[in-house]
């Protein structure tokens, strides 16, 4: 989607049209999922074990996770994702870093499992970093939306709970998240504006 990439705010600074929606940095940083994980980690929103486990950062002068950082929580080959799940444990899920809509993102119980998801994710967005992380069952999708100015003030607007999916790609979304209790909702919107806060998000 045009919305979501970081390259549209960019052009249309360069032709002077101004964009309602965060700067391309931000959307860059958290776009990717191994970055938008380094990121929550470093903003101390709770996470569940992942290829990137304890990974915090801090972030370049343009607003980017440094490649070192970046480069410890991927998982390179077949061999190197067998080697991480057995610390993470199983069920995990393989994921493509840039995947989305359901595209890159294959479960995993066992090693021979893993090798034939690792494959495939690689496979069905070629060039993207992969990363795993541990699969949470019985779980909900919920999201916080935050609305950002332009001089920083961000504010949480409650949130969408986005469960009903399809091939792990959504198939409506519906709020206010009524299944969360509301301290707990509290405390993922809390968790969200310091996310929000540590990127400059606008």
């Amino acid at each position: 989607h045009a919305s979501e990439n970081p390259k549209l705010p960019a052009k249309l600074k360069e032709l002077g049209i101004t964009f309602i929606g965060p700067p391309s940095g931000v959307m860059a940083a958290l776009g990717d999922k191994i970055a938008a994980n380094i990121l929550a980690q470093t903003a101390k929103v709770p996470s569940i074990p992942w290829s990137g486990d304890g990974l915090t950062c801090q972030l370049t002068a343009e607003g980017e996770v440094p490649e070192e950082v970046f480069r410890k929580a991927m998982v390179a080959t077949v061999e190197e994702a067998l080697e991480r799940a057995a610390k993470i444990g199983f069920p995990i899920m393989v994921k493509a870093s840039e995947g989305g809509g359901g595209k890159g993102i294959r479960k995993a119980t066992s090693m021979e499992e893993l090798k034939l998801a690792f494959t495939n994710v690689s496979t069905e967005v070629p060039g993207s970093p992969i990363f795993l992380m541990r699969m949470v069952s019985k779980a909900r999708h919920l999201e916080v939306q935050i609305l950002g100015d332009e001089y920083g003030n961000t504010l949480a607007l409650n949130g969408r709970d986005c469960s009903t999916q399809r091939r792990f790609q959504k198939i409506f979304e519906e709020g206010p998240p009524v299944i969360a209790k509301k301290e707990v909702f509290r405390e993922m919107e809390r968790a969200a504006m310091r996310l929000t806060a540590l990127v400059g998000y606008r």
